[in-house]
């Protein structure tokens, strides 16, 4: 069902670049102007109404915006926000108005393809689809005939956040299960990701208190993010606290457009988040202000652990038979004067408790106070860049001024510190009570609707006969391949890589260490790419596909937006040219591989099994209605609070301070050191942090910024926004452009001992010195020489895979 409006009239630029556009085409058909036939006049066409479609803009910006997509005759005119139930969530954006120089870019690609160059060349020639399918189903048969499943790995990204794309618990990780496939990942934002849920577990609605409770806020703390440029759809809740009356502190290492909103800007020196978190930690704890009756019914901070080993007491070691397998941690109750079970303690001690029944103990708070007790004020200070005195008023801020909601999205994650950053942020706002409660909590709210999905249902298709399938492979990251392919192991078991088939991302553009990955995508067997235009990874492939753009497909946005619905995106037109959803390629690939019977007949047949009706009954809808409505709210209540009074989803009830067995998330070889894991911990940078070794060769930091009309590289080929920022450019400060000898406009060349770039430089106050800034949504051919992701390196965390693109040093030379 679609709605009918009258289209909106010319505005003058639209005019004056239409005429421009008509004059130049009759100018080049050889037409001049005539005066004798100025009274023929054609008479005006019938004004045509345009339909209106519903539709979602979900290219991972983490945003969301719920859109009507305008159709006529047959074509995608122009798009415009979508009202929503609470209309604060009304948004749209620059990339979300340019649909339209996407939808028909002439980057897109027309018709199937097959490589007749080298790869990465970019030279094709036109193929039909049976002869793209057929071979795509020959080799990816050979493969794993003669390797097994895992050695055909697919790679995605977040190209498409839909039920059919790569959203949470989506067809593509069905067909994973199905083919048997292994996983790349490029482990982006994981620090961050990983750190909330070992803090605040993983049975959420939202990653946070949903937006709209910001205006209940006293203080808006926006630490490491610019949501001004990054998330229009978030930062306008920012601003209605403000004018509501909430101070506005950012706390960022570069002057920005958001930090010009601040009522009080902190710079800080890059990866440093964790040291300020510790340092006031401490000036909690040494001033006493550490809110003890959160952390006593709340948190995991009464739990006693051994001294002798670092695990937790628990009450079997006191003599008390755990029943049904439950063998709860003990604490010390003061009412009772002994220790006890924690869900049975009415008055919890916090502190100074050191031995039961012979065992050396202490507590997990007592072990933070330790942790914490090398942050004075002054080291604090020499780390972070931070006056004392602002880390004094900080202090007392989230103390005084609460509650106090802390906005911090990924700017702190992509360090090899990252995990370290988040972790003790999340541990300062237990530490000042300002967490489960409304107006507080906060560091980045975004929706993952686990609880009304289907998973087994969605996931784990079975036969005919009632089998499940196969499963996928093991999550391989992408830092790791060349090794595999090499030694054909990996996680201590037999594993090879010989086929890649990449949907929704463009890792040749984007991942960290392209000259690594280059290295290795050149021996892989067999590349297959599906992709809307031909992007940087695109002319890597064997075979080509093109696909349909996001409003040429009935899709359901379903995760990782900032507001707390599920959206219906219809078709609004055919798809363009020869291009096929994701969905139909998936089922064509499917089938060539014998599997048929595990896909679904059309999108909607999936939906309909993902949504879980019984669990969607007490959000108020079926499937049906959400289909008519387009829109249903699908997090509890009229305001959503995370661990609202204190109750997170965690395997205790409680937000965790330690862990007892920290375990990797991804497969690192046993190199683990635990003792940095238990408790709140913070270390320098590989190389940002100013005193690492190598920024003795390479002295300059260089942060890799979002940019307002990309998201990673999707709009690269939309012409209108290169209006805007056409080129990339290095962002440096002005006292080190005149040593450098560095004027506007120069061509300068960044490098390092993995790569280097040529590109122009902009001068510009905002960066501090020895930090410079330069927008990381572009692809090779827009660079002068060389490429950006060159430069960043490829190593992790010994706790979490993530990508460190931030943690890069560079010396610059002008060319």
């Amino acid at each position: 069902m679609t709605e009918a409006t009258n289209p909106r009239g010319f505005s003058r630029r639209s005019f004056i670049k239409g005429v421009a556009a008509f004059t130049a085409a009759g100018a080049l058909a050889g037409c001049t102007p005539k005066d004798d036939d100025k009274q023929q006049v054609d008479p005006a066409p019938a004004e045509c109404p345009d339909e209106i479609f519903a539709g979602a803009c979900r290219g991972n910006c983490s945003g969301g915006c719920f859109l009507n997509v305008h159709a006529r005759d047959g074509r995608i005119v122009r798009t415009s926000a979508r009202d929503l139930p609470d209309t604060r969530y009304n948004r749209i954006c620059s990339r979300g108005v340019t649909h339209v120089g996407r939808i028909y870019s002439s980057q897109r690609l027309q018709y199937p393809m097959k490589r007749v160059g080298e790869r990465g060349e970019g030279k094709f020639e036109r193929i039909t689809w049976d002869e793209a399918i057929d071979t795509i189903v020959e080799n990816w048969k050979a493969i794993t005939d003669e390797y097994g499943p895992t050695a055909m790995a697919m790679w995605t990204q977040s190209g498409n956040q839909g039920m059919t794309g790569v959203g949470m618990n989506s067809y593509h990780g069905r067909m994973r299960n199905v083919f048997g496939a292994s996983y790349i990942s490029m482990n982006f934002d994981c620090a961050h990701i990983g750190a909330f849920m070992r803090a605040c577990g993983t049975g959420f609605y939202c990653t946070g208190n949903e937006p709209t409770d910001l205006v209940n806020s006293k203080t808006v703390v926006c630490w490491g993010s610019n949501p001004t440029v990054s998330l229009p759809q978030f930062v306008h809740f920012v601003y209605d606290a403000r004018d509501a009356g909430a101070k506005y502190i950012v706390i960022d290492p570069v002057y920005n457009a958001n930090a010009a909103k601040a009522d009080w800007f902190i710079p800080i020196n890059p990866a440093t988040d964790g040291a300020l978190a510790m340092g006031l930690m401490k000036v909690f704890f040494d001033k006493g202000w550490h809110d003890e009756a959160f952390l006593a019914a709340s948190t995991e901070a009464p739990f006693l652990v051994k001294k002798s080993d670092g695990t937790f007491l628990r009450m079997s070691e006191l003599g008390v038979e755990p029943v049904e397998g439950n063998d709860p941690v003990a604490v010390w109750d003061e009412g009772a004067g002994a220790a006890v079970a924690f869900g049975e303690a009415s008055s919890p001690k916090l502190d100074g408790v050191t031995e039961v029944n012979g065992i050396q103990v202490s507590t997990v708070l007592d072990l933070m106070r330790e942790a914490v007790s090398s942050y004075t004020l002054e080291r604090t200070s020499e780390i972070t860049g931070v006056p004392v005195k602002d880390i004094e008023e900080l202090a007392r801020v989230y103390h005084e001024e609460g509650p106090v909601y802390t906005a911090s999205f990924f700017g702190a994650d992509h360090y090899s510190n990252g995990t370290y950053n988040y972790w003790d942020m999340y541990a300062l706002l237990f530490v000042s009570g300002n967490m489960g409660r409304s107006g507080a909590g906060g560091m980045y709210a975004s929706l993952w609707p686990f609880h009304i999905c289907n998973y087994v249902g969605a996931m784990m298709p079975v036969d005919s006969a009632g089998n499940f399938c196969q499963g996928e492979g093991p999550s391989i990251p992408s830092n790791v391949v060349a090794e595999i392919m090499e030694t054909g192991m990996y996680a201590g078991a037999p594993q090879q890589i010989k086929g890649l088939f990449i949907q929704y991302t463009n890792p040749m553009a984007v991942n960290v260490d392209r000259n690594y990955m280059e290295t290795w995508i050149q021996k892989v067997d067999f590349i297959a790419v599906a992709d809307l235009n031909m992007t940087e990874t695109a002319k890597y492939a064997d075979i080509l596909l093109p696909v349909c753009h996001w409003f040429e497909q009935v899709e359901v946005f379903n995760s990782y937006g900032q507001a707390p619905y599920m959206y219906w995106n219809d078709k609004a037109a055919e798809p363009l040219y020869e291009s096929k959803s994701d969905f139909e390629i998936l089922n064509l690939i499917a089938e060539g591989l014998g599997y048929g019977e595990f896909t679904c007949k059309d999108p909607e047949e999936f939906f309909r099994i993902w949504i879980d009706e019984d669990m969607a009954a007490p959000f108020g809808f079926t499937f049906d209605q959400f289909k008519e409505s387009k829109v249903v709210r699908i997090m509890p209540g009229e305001v959503y609070v995370h661990a609202e009074g204190g109750v997170f989803p965690t395997a205790t009830g409680r937000g965790v301070l330690y862990q007892e067995n920290p375990v990797p998330t991804y497969y690192n070889d046993g190199q683990m050191d635990p003792s940095k894991e238990r408790t709140v911990y913070w270390e320098p940078a590989f190389e940002a942090d100013v005193n690492s070794e190598i920024r003795a060769k390479y002295p300059y930091h260089v942060i890799s910024e979002h940019m307002r009309t990309r998201t990673h590289t999707q709009w690269w080929e939309c012409d209108y926004v290169k209006e805007y920022e056409p080129e990339p450019v290095v962002k440096i400060n002005p006292e080190d452009a005149a040593e450098l000898g560095i004027v506007e406009g120069d061509v300068v060349k960044l490098f390092n001992d993995r790569g280097e770039v040529a590109i122009k430089a902009v001068i510009n106050a905002g960066y501090p010195r020895k930090v410079v800034g330069v927008p990381r949504s572009f692809q090779r051919d827009e660079f002068i020489e060389g490429h950006f992701g060159s430069l960043s390196m490829r190593d992790y965390n010994q706790y979490v895979a993530n990508a460190i693109c931030n943690d890069c040093a560079v010396g610059i030379e002008k060319m």
